[in-house]
């Protein structure tokens, strides 16, 4: 006869060790770049998880190892609005209270720089890593846990595309449909995208399977 909460359990590890994803896509208008330089043009931004990370990959028209990547995220209340940022780009944010900053580059290998703040100040911490680069996609994640955010919850974050110099825009911004700024301009960011952390897929079909067997069981 089969043991079904043996079964349950072993099917447990089998799902959780799957990782098919969904990713939410959000498209940038193409040649939305002011300064000519189509490694700065953002394309599309997809953006899903699992039951540790926040996965963000950021694709550009063409690829050069100078380019540099903003995020920028808001996941609670709070957070710092206006003109700041620990990067020193000129990206004015508006009223949005942006709680964690992510600062990306490309040469050397690639890294990730992350910070959080506490409403008046940015301190750097780990809140992800830098995962490498496929054609002129970059992919970053971050900690869900240290984050401090989980299933149900909504990221409102944007991304940018910057050159390496303190005072430099966001040379294309995915809360834009239009051009940003250029060079020695002021990017001003629009609406910030949303994205709900959702189950990973391994615990849905847990879920499922517990239902199934359950039925099972009472019959």
């Amino acid at each position: 006869m089969l043991n079904y909460n043996r079964f349950l359990a072993a099917s447990a590890a089998v799902l959780c060790g799957t990782h098919v994803l969904t990713a939410e896509l959000y498209v940038d208008p193409l040649a939305d770049e002011a300064t000519g330089n189509s490694n700065l043009d953002l394309t599309e931004v997809s953006v899903t998880n699992d039951a540790d990370s926040l996965f963000i990959d950021i694709t550009t028209s063409t690829f050069e190892d100078w380019t540099k990547y903003l995020v920028f995220l808001d996941y609670e209340a709070g957070g710092i609005s206006g003109n700041s940022n620990p990067w020193f780009r000129n990206v004015e944010m508006g009223a949005n209270g942006i709680d964690a900053f992510a600062g990306i580059w490309v040469d050397n290998g690639g890294g990730i720089d992350t910070h959080a703040n506490d409403d008046s100040d940015w301190f750097g911490q780990g809140l992800g890593s830098f995962v490498g680069i496929n054609g002129s996609t970059v992919s970053i994640e971050f900690s869900l846990d240290v984050l401090g955010i989980g299933v149900g919850d909504v990221v409102k974050f944007d991304v940018g595309t910057s050159g390496g110099g303190n005072g430099d825009p966001a040379t294309d911004l995915l809360s834009v449909g239009s051009t940003a700024a250029s060079w020695g301009g002021v990017a001003t960011a629009g609406e910030l995208r949303s994205y709900t952390i959702v189950p990973a897929p391994g615990a849905l079909a847990l879920l499922g399977l517990a239902g199934v067997i359950a039925r099972r069981r009472r019959a």
